[in-house]
């Protein structure tokens, strides 16, 4: 077998093992016998476990990260309240369907309480760095004319505060990802019902 593919079956196996019992709970012994080789042989694709959850964080990142710049292509394009559903449907349905970003949500929810840098990226990816481009996104629409007037940060937390919560509960309990998705888009509705339903944005809802 070729050495990248063992490699990279061990990060997968590894993703899974920490996704279900934490990257604490998990032994480089528990992931050889995951992949079918001797805990030594590990060693030979990567130097520790510290080493592997980074390899794990970087490729998970790059792959998430490009996706994410994908769908947020057209943002400045945001006229009305059916661009915004449309828009961030497309961003949660990425997210929720992505299955390394799902795994790593998972062991960073087990783990976030134990460790800082942890808690830390969690934070960064579920709270701040949305919340900061839904900010900014509706503070052009508020500028164009299509979203009552307010405080853009506040508006923004107040959007994405809610979808948060439904993703990780279909993170969770994955039989309900379909409820989270329906709850999530009449969510949207009721959002943009409140704060679009004006001028341009009324002809959209």
């Amino acid at each position: 077998m070729k050495k990248g593919n063992t490699k990279e079956r061990i990060l997968m196996a590894a993703l899974d093992l920490f996704s279900v019992k934490g990257y604490e709970g998990t032994t480089m012994e528990e992931i050889a016998q995951s992949v079918g080789i001797k805990a030594p042989t590990i060693y030979k694709y990567l130097s520790g476990k510290e080493a592997l959850l980074q390899e794990l964080i970087d490729k998970s990142e790059a792959e998430y990260d490009a996706g994410m710049e994908r769908n947020f292509q057209g943002a400045d394009k945001i006229c009305s309240g059916s661009d915004l559903k449309g828009f961030a449907m497309r961003l949660v349905e990425f997210t929720m369907d992505h299955e390394m970003a799902v795994k790593m949500r998972r062991m960073l929810m087990i783990e976030q309480y134990r460790n800082e840098s942890f808690a830390e990226s969690a934070t960064r990816h579920q709270i701040t760095q949305i919340r900061t481009a839904f900010a900014a996104i509706f503070a052009d629409l508020m500028e164009k004319g299509a979203m009552i007037k307010g405080d853009p940060d506040m508006t923004a937390l107040g959007f994405t505060a809610p979808v948060t919560l439904m993703i990780q509960m279909s993170d969770r309990q994955p039989e309900k990802k379909q409820e989270a998705l329906a709850t999530i888009d009449k969510y949207f509705d009721a959002f943009i019902e409140r704060y679009c339903n004006i001028q341009q944005g009324r002809k959209d809802i």
